[in-house]
Formats: structure tokens, sequence, C-alpha cells
């Protein structure tokens, strides 16, 4: 599995939200800096994170980002689903292309079943497995 560069800067700035959350709502300037992620990349992406549930947002001086549920509810799989879409195991094979025999579609199930796979550990790990110092 290849995790996008927005996906592995979504995961990096939830883990880093969840490690402060006791303080409170943080900032996207302070996740950008603490995390070295380009500012404007970073809003992109936290929007992102909003509108697929798993961070609020909250206007205002005092305002900032937030777990929308607990770190050990807020799941891997939720992150890089929210920012690259449903894992599905398809190939970047374009359907034109003509494989010897039935070597398609077993390339295509077993896609499908690594896609799985993965699916179900990123399922199992959650932003406080990520952030644990245990």
């Amino acid at each position: 599995m290849r995790l996008s560069k927005a996906s592995a800067y979504a995961v990096f700035a939830t883990a880093n939200i969840a490690e402060h959350e006791r303080a409170g709502p943080v900032r996207g300037a302070d996740i950008a800096e603490a995390c070295g992620i380009p500012p404007e990349y970073l809003r992109k992406i936290l929007q992102q994170l909003v509108r697929g549930r798993i961070l609020d947002s909250e206007a205002g001086r005092r305002g900032g980002f937030r777990l929308r549920k607990p770190q050990e509810n807020t799941t891997l799989l939720e992150i890089v689903e929210a920012i690259d879409g449903p894992l599905n195991g398809d190939m970047t094979v374009r359907d034109e292309v003509i494989a010897a025999g039935d070597v398609k579609n077993k390339l295509r199930a077993l896609c499908a079943s690594a896609s799985q796979a993965t699916k179900e550990l990123l399922k199992e790990v959650t932003i406080k497995h990520l952030i644990s110092t245990e």
C-alpha cells in the first residue's frame, strides 16, 4: 500500500491534535508548524477531515480543530478514506488492456483481497495507538 502525501499529513495533523486535546482546540498554524506541513496545503486537508467527520472546527480567537470523537475511536482507515476516498483495490490499468487468459481477472481479485486486508489493519489502528508512548 502506498499512503498518499495528503493522507500522511492528515494522520500527522490528527495525531498532533490528539496530543494537545486537553488544552482545547488546536490552531491550524500550530499544527502546520509542529508537523512541518505547508499551511495552505494543511488548510485543505483539515477541511477534508472536517467534512469527513473526523474533526470539528471552532471559529474565533480561541478556535481551532479538535477530534470529533475520542482518539481510541478514531481509526487510520477513517482518516485515509476521508482524504483519498474508499480503499477498494482498483487497479490503475485501463479496461482496454488485454491480458492473456484470465490474468487480468485474477489480478483484480488479488488487488481486492489486498485492499480488504489493508482496510482491516487500518481499521484496527487508532490515533491513540499512534500517540501512545507504551
